[in-house]
């Protein structure tokens, strides 16, 4: 899935990188037609003079919104003109005044004169002599905002005078704004038309197609990321690109907010900016691989410092709160600038290597519009970089996304082969696996068998030796009695052995009563007096392996008690406790003996009865000292308790 993804972003990466540079390759020619077009176009002598003769500015007045200033004019030598060092704290109303001298042939039409005006700060008027031109719709709060919009006029020659004209422009300036009017432009409409363009092209065209740009290259990082969150790099990157767009729609919306005054609006923008820097320097970090905890917390700090003041900063004091701090994220970025190419070096990464590189680049030109914001003087370079430098930065997603996904097609191959060995060695395992458990099992069989044989047949050849030992002379019948019992006791081992296919007793007495019958014989002829005690009916009744089982340790411990004990009285009982156990106990008074002996390995019979019962999941209890030897079994009569790994 994680590849499916990564392939389907990758060309949708490309797609839209393809679609961009096709747009601005469009755009370029759509650009270099219009020049040459307008280098080309062979203008009429022009029959009309105009000449710009002086431009001045001056306060105005506030409560007098219309009326023109008396007095205070000062005389400017160029224009743009910012007021902020020549009326330091002004943020009011102010005029300006252009006189232009205007000279046409009567005898010919006259043609049009254009006026053209790159940017006024923050709203205002124009007025032709005493007539009014246009005005922003609105000028109070909340207010237009024309300071990036670059307008033009064909001035009715009705309101042309031959001789000394007047344009006079009303600018209502902005608190946090660097307050004034742009470059102006008079003269033929060619003339006029082509520097119009220039700066439309510089504050609206470019810019509006950079923020399409980010928005596609944003939401393809945000895509990417929530395919791979473990790519950190990509959240941030698109956190970086989205927020440049909400950055450029602050200035590129001119019409006015009617629920965010334009310094909040200002305040906004300020933020933004800060929240792009940051997250810009933390994208191209984690897109190296790397990661500065201390420097990112404090990043973080600047950040939340950065919010709470310019939010809350006084009126009259946010203008050098939004500066101070849009100057510290300015430096932030050149020193991310600076030294990512050193932090890329030590990644390895080819598209490290390219975003270090775009980032070298994008210095000079920071340092070229950080001049002309300052001193007004030459041309950004940005909203031409921008576009471009957007769209390199979504070929380095792309580069990466194509690399991950290489990556993954060969951890794929890998694994398949892997995959393919591992199942190889997991037949010939299992294989060999089947073998040693017919092995085993036939293992487990002879050991039950030669525990069944020991237990069974054992006890049964035990008996017939002391029943010959007993009497000195006897006859064929008895010979004959022997071997019957003996052909008996091995038929039910080779039928029962160790599995269910015997039968369960209907009660306690009916299981005791072939064992009763085998030993109380010989008891008798020996002198040992014997005590059965077997309850009526079953509470609870047990399995055929519990029955075997507890058959074969009775033989084993009777025969043992035949053999060894020299005992003169035995008792046997079989009850069901109150846990749901069947416990059976076998009671002696003869010699005894030290039951450590069982763990050590030297009583082979005990040692098999202990391991019968233990399979079940039961217990077995040795109790031996002269005069008195008991062994006790519990059996739990519920079957998920026995293991049946011994059958």
């Amino acid at each position: 899935m994680a590849l499916g993804f990564a392939q389907t972003s990758f060309k949708l990466n490309h797609d839209a990188f393809i679609m961009a540079v096709f747009t601005c390759f469009i755009l370029c020619i759509g650009l270099f037609n219009t020049a040459f077009a307008a280098s080309t176009i062979q203008h009429p002598k022009d029959v009309c003079q105009t000449i710009i003769q002086s431009i001045m500015a001056a306060q105005g007045n506030v409560n007098q919104e219309m009326q023109r200033p008396v007095q205070g004019w000062v005389n400017l030598e160029k224009l743009p003109d910012r007021w902020e060092k020549r009326w330091p704290e002004f943020h009011g109303i102010a005029w300006y005044k252009i006189h232009f001298s205007y000279t046409c042939d009567t005898i010919m039409s006259n043609p049009p004169l254009s006026f053209a005006i790159e940017g006024i700060t923050q709203s205002g008027k124009i007025f032709l002599n005493d007539d009014l031109l246009w005005q922003d719709l609105y000028l109070k709060e909340p207010a237009s905002r024309s300071q990036y919009m670059p307008r033009i006029w064909n001035l009715p020659t009705s309101s042309l005078k031959q001789g000394q004209n007047t344009l006079w422009i009303q600018v209502y300036g902005s608190i946090t704004q660097k307050s004034g009017l742009g470059h102006v432009a008079l003269g033929n409409y060619p003339s006029t038309y082509s520097l119009y363009n220039k700066w439309l092209l510089e504050k609206r065209t470019l810019p509006e197609f950079n923020t399409m740009v980010n928005i596609v290259v944003g939401v393809f990082y945000l895509l990417a990321w929530l395919a791979n969150r473990k790519e950190k790099a990509f959240l941030w990157f698109a956190v970086t690109g989205l927020g440049w767009v909400i950055y450029s729609f602050c200035f590129l919306y001119t019409d006015p907010i009617y629920f965010l005054s334009f310094i909040n609006i200002d305040r906004l923008q300020n933020i933004i900016f800060c929240i792009y820097t940051v997250t810009g320097c933390l994208g191209a970090w984690y897109f190296a691989n790397k990661s500065f905890p201390r420097i990112q917390k404090l990043l973080f700090i600047f950040l939340a410092v950065a919010i709470v003041c310019i939010t809350l900063a006084p009126t009259n004091q946010v203008s050098t709160v939004i500066q101070f701090f849009f100057s510290v994220a300015v430096v932030i970025f050149l020193l991310k600038c600076i030294t990512y190419p050193f932090i890329a070096y030590k990644s390895n990464s080819p598209e490290t290597y390219l975003l270090a590189v775009l980032y070298l680049i994008y210095l000079p030109i920071a340092f070229n519009d950080a001049q002309f914001m300052l001193t007004m003087e030459g041309r950004p370079l940005s909203p031409y970089t921008g576009p471009f430098t957007t769209m390199a930065v979504g070929a380095i997603l792309a580069m990466r996304l194509a690399r991950n996904a290489r990556k993954i097609e060969r951890f794929n191959k890998t694994l398949a082969e892997n995959v393919t060995q591992a199942k190889q060695e997991l037949t010939a395992s299992l294989g060999q696996q089947h073998k040693l458990s017919i092995e085993n099992a036939r293992l487990q069989e002879r050991i039950h068998l030669s525990h069944d044989l020991h237990d069974g047949l054992g006890g049964s050849i035990v008996r017939s030796i002391i029943t010959m030992e007993q009497n000195d002379k006897i006859t064929k019948p008895q010979v004959l009695s022997i071997l019957k019992m003996l052909r008996s006791d091995l038929r039910q081992i080779v039928d029962s052995g160790s599995s269910f296919s015997c039968k369960v007793p209907s009660n306690p007495m009916e299981w005791g009563a072939p064992i009763r019958y085998r030993f109380i014989q010989l008891f008798e002829e020996i002198d040992i007096r014997s005590h059965w005690n077997f309850e009526q009916t079953w509470k609870n009744i047990p399995v055929p392996l519990q029955c075997l089982t507890l058959t074969r340790v009775l033989e084993e411990a009777l025969t043992n008690i035949v053999k060894h004990s020299q005992a003169s009285e035995v008792n046997i009982s079989l009850t069901e406790t109150e846990n749901n156990e069947l416990m059976m106990c076998i009671l002696d008074n003869g010699i005894g003996f030290n039951p450590k002996t069982v763990e050590a390995g030297l009583h082979v019979g005990l040692q098999s009865m202990q391991a019968r019962i233990h399979r079940l999941g039961g217990e077995f209890k040795i109790d031996s000292q002269p005069g008195k030897t008991s062994i006790q079994v519990l059996l739990p009569l519920t079957i998920n308790k026995i293991n049946r790994d011994v059958f």
